[in-house]
């Protein structure tokens, strides 16, 4: 793969660093739709999921005002300079600040306009979100990963990880344990 260079061996493993890393919680100028996705190659994919956000129709009608379609000419292209430059266009979106903990995580970004944010963690019902302490509407994009909607300027993000069930299952063994 392009731009991966060589660390370390540790144990039987090489180590290399990946020059084109693409930071948690970033922003697209441009969506695609689902159709549009499937209809690419497995490879198409990937590259054009560095170029556009990946929405359902009904996400195209909730976010079309804040984002555009993908022009044809972006379309995927799959050459070495293309791939650098969309990883840099990502990372030059992204947010200063990532941190996580047990129950979920935290990212801080400046936007010049209001925008999905997009965070490559895999979508469940159990996460809730708010931006800058107001709740969230969690987004299932890019095929089932998440983003949420944040307004232009300093934000902060914060998503919560409650595994669906658990409060029940907590009351329900408690109710058992009493009697």
């Amino acid at each position: 793969m392009p731009d991966y260079t060589y660390v370390t061996t540790q144990n039987v493993f090489d180590v290399y660093e990946n020059e084109n890393f693409v930071p948690m919680g970033f922003t697209y100028d441009y969506y695609i739709t689902r159709g549009y996705y499937d209809d690419l190659s497995a490879q198409e994919r990937s590259q054009v999921l560095l170029s556009a956000i990946c929405l359902t129709d009904e996400q195209v009608e909730r976010y079309s005002d804040i984002l555009d379609q993908l022009p044809g000419y972006l379309g995927p292209d799959l050459s070495v300079d293309t791939f650098r430059y969309n990883c840099q266009q990502r990372r030059l979106s992204a947010g200063d600040s990532f941190t996580y903990d047990n129950h979920g995580f935290t990212s801080h970004i400046t936007l010049s306009k209001e925008n999905l944010v997009f965070f490559s963690v895999p979508y469940d019902s159990g996460w809730s979100a708010t931006v800058n302490g107001e709740p969230a509407e969690v987004e299932k994009v890019n095929i089932g990963f998440m983003a949420v909607k944040a307004p232009a300027g300093e934000n902060t993000i914060r998503f919560t990880y409650d595994p669906p069930g658990l409060k029940a299952g907590l009351v329900v063994s408690a109710v058992g344990f009493t009697t």
